[in-house]
């Protein structure tokens, strides 16, 4: 089989061609997007795979002009909906939703268009995409749905589309419980794995949400919302003898930071609960670094404010108490655990940086 054009190339032709000032009459991408479309995924096999991909690589190079027509919207969408879920074709595909969204947002807010939209981003739970075509899709949805005007319509679509992430969450939680499950290890690590995925899809749009910044955005309570529904599975999460997983813990971590950078002084009402569980979980497993650079955040986002000055240096007490901290007492032991330092040194810089005298130094 000959050698596939690659979405790059086929951008730098969409260009080429467009700067000639030509009209372009893409109702023939139009057809072909119908009728692959509605070919099934047994039929989607070899050479009309690599066209699936190229059509989807296409759609991407030109969709700001295929979507001035509206009535294109909804077949694109339902064409990239059908080929990520195929492997030849799934990157393609999340590249050209990618653009579709930044170039039509406000078509795609139609309810209609909407629908499988969330379709879309509730059925990765389903799907076994790499982690960057996931994240690609997740950002490009949330990216949407943030933009919807209508408040209501925004909180009820970002919440139907974070759905699927707490059931993967809500079956390891079970699966503590079903002991017979952890008995089968293959199964096990599938619901361990999902979980994992399902954070990091949650850590995705939390990093894409934002706290108003303007006055007259102090009614879109949008964040506030969000971050009252992602909070609950992920304590749990925290609280759980999973965490001894370091994957499990990083990708918990890091949608803990991503809630941090995004909900700003919203997340004040948590800062207990979260820094107790950072603390207690570093001290029950000390390998996982992630749990001290989430602490990080946490001193960067809040310890400027007076209020939370106990708490803060409490954790750092309750930190500096564990027993591979008190080990980093050589430069031999330091060259050991490299990843373990670097996130100490963060730590404790952020941390003398609020609670150590100007005077001191």
């Amino acid at each position: 089989m000959g050698r596939q054009p690659n979405g790059k190339g086929i951008c730098q032709v969409a260009e080429t061609a467009l700067q000639d000032g030509q009209p372009i009459d893409l109702s023939m991408v139009m057809q072909l997007v119908n009728i692959l479309s509605s070919t099934s995924s047994t039929d989607l096999k070899g050479l009309l795979s690599f066209v699936y991909k190229s059509l989807a690589d296409v759609i991407g190079a030109y969709s700001k002009w295929i979507t001035l027509i509206p009535a294109n919207i909804r077949p694109l969408l339902i064409f990239c909906a059908s080929g990520i879920k195929e492997s030849i074709s799934s990157a393609s595909c999340s590249s050209a939703l990618r653009k579709l969204c930044e170039d039509a947002p406000a078509l795609i807010h139609k309810p209609y268009n909407l629908e499988i939209l969330l379709w879309i981003g509730e059925g990765l739970e389903y799907r076994s995409l790499s982690i960057s075509v996931e994240e690609e899709i997740v950002s490009a949805i949330t990216l949407t749905l943030a933009s919807i005007p209508h408040c209501e319509l925004k909180k009820s679509s970002l919440a139907s589309l974070l759905s699927s992430s707490y059931g993967a969450i809500q079956k390891l939680i079970d699966a503590e419980r079903q002991h017979p499950l952890k008995q089968h290890l293959t199964d096990y690590t599938q619901v361990m794995n999902s979980a994992i995925r399902a954070l990091y899809r949650m850590g995705t749009i939390l990093g894409h949400l934002s706290a108003p910044l303007s006055s007259d955005q102090t009614e879109d309570d949008t964040i506030l919302v969000i971050l009252c529904m992602v909070w609950p599975p992920l304590e749990k999460i925290f609280n759980s003898a999973h965490m001894e997983n370091g994957n499990l813990s990083a990708a918990a971590c890091r949608c803990l930071s991503q809630a941090i950078h995004s909900s700003g002084e919203q997340f004040h009402m948590l800062l207990p609960k979260v820094l107790d569980c950072l603390s207690a979980n570093f001290l029950l497993f000390q390998t996982h670094e992630c749990y001290i650079k989430t602490a990080a955040v946490v001193i960067e986002a809040f310890g400027y404010r007076e209020e939370y000055g106990s708490l803060c240096i409490s954790t750092f007490q309750r930190l500096n108490s564990a027993e591979s901290i008190a080990s980093l007492n050589s430069s031999y032991v330091c060259d050991q655990e490299p990843d373990l330092v670097e996130a100490y040194t963060n730590f404790a810089c952020a941390f003398c940086s609020f609670f150590v005298p100007r005077s001191a130094y």
